[in-house]
């Protein structure tokens, strides 16, 4: 009997044991094992993006399934699906990954100084550099302009597209006033369309940019055309 006493007090000293291997009574083994955990979870959640980025560029989005991009990256479907419900938040968390030009940051730096329009001009500039440096902002702008099919569930997405361009637009004509107000800009023009002008114009630049892999069409000119577009814009005071 007081072998058993003695036995049942010491189990009661010693730390329970989760058939998980985690300690309960050790709270600093137990915090390990749950951000380790969490860690492992956010790799395998990072990597699924970068080859869904791949092979949506190089697949297309309509093309590429769930179960392409859960073998390209090494994990199964499943593992697929509990970071993301469907394709489209995929498609989403993919896109939000990058901080695009253009798009999610159209700040204009001088645009409330003496040239509104050489703060456009340099912002347009910044556009083009970013897309040509940058192998990430590069692969979702194409795959954006030239591999989404904006049907069925990736409807919506061209109406979140369509709601950032009417944001960039309105940004524009914001510098564009000024450009107006401070007398750099022809009296002619009206802020509003050449704010919608110069939409249309970058937009169908990068598209042409991107279609252009070996830079021999517009690539190369790329710059002067930017500077081009903002040339017709200013007033040219007479000598």
């Amino acid at each position: 009997m007081t072998k058993g006493v003695g036995t049942e007090s010491r189990s009661r000293s010693q730390p329970r044991i989760i058939q998980s291997g985690s300690y309960v009574n050790d709270s600093g083994k137990v915090f390990a094992t749950v951000r380790r955990t969490k860690e492992d979870s956010e790799q395998t959640r990072q990597r699924i993006l970068t080859v869904a980025r791949r092979r949506f560029a190089s697949h297309g989005v309509t093309r590429t399934s769930l179960q392409d991009i859960a073998t390209a990256a090494g994990v199964t479907r499943g593992a697929v699906y509990w970071h993301f419900s469907s394709k489209r938040a995929l498609f989403r968390a993919m896109r939000e990954q990058v901080s695009l030009p253009l798009f999610d940051h159209a700040e204009l730096p001088g645009a409330d100084g003496a040239d509104p329009l050489l703060a456009i001009e340099r912002f347009l500039l910044g556009v083009v550099d970013q897309i040509g440096c940058d192998r990430e902002t590069r692969q979702t702008f194409d795959i954006l302009s030239l591999k989404c099919e904006y049907v069925g569930e990736l409807r919506p997405e061209m109406s979140r597209h369509l709601r950032r361009c009417s944001e960039l637009q309105a940004t524009l004509a914001s510098a564009y006033r000024r450009a107006l107000d401070v007398g750099v800009m022809r009296a002619d023009a009206r802020p509003d369309d050449a704010a919608l002008g110069t939409c249309v114009f970058i937009t169908g630049l990068i598209r042409l940019w991107l279609m252009d892999g070996g830079a021999s069409v517009l690539r190369p000119h790329a710059v002067d055309l930017i500077a081009a577009h903002i040339a017709m814009l200013r007033f040219e005071r007479k000598a």
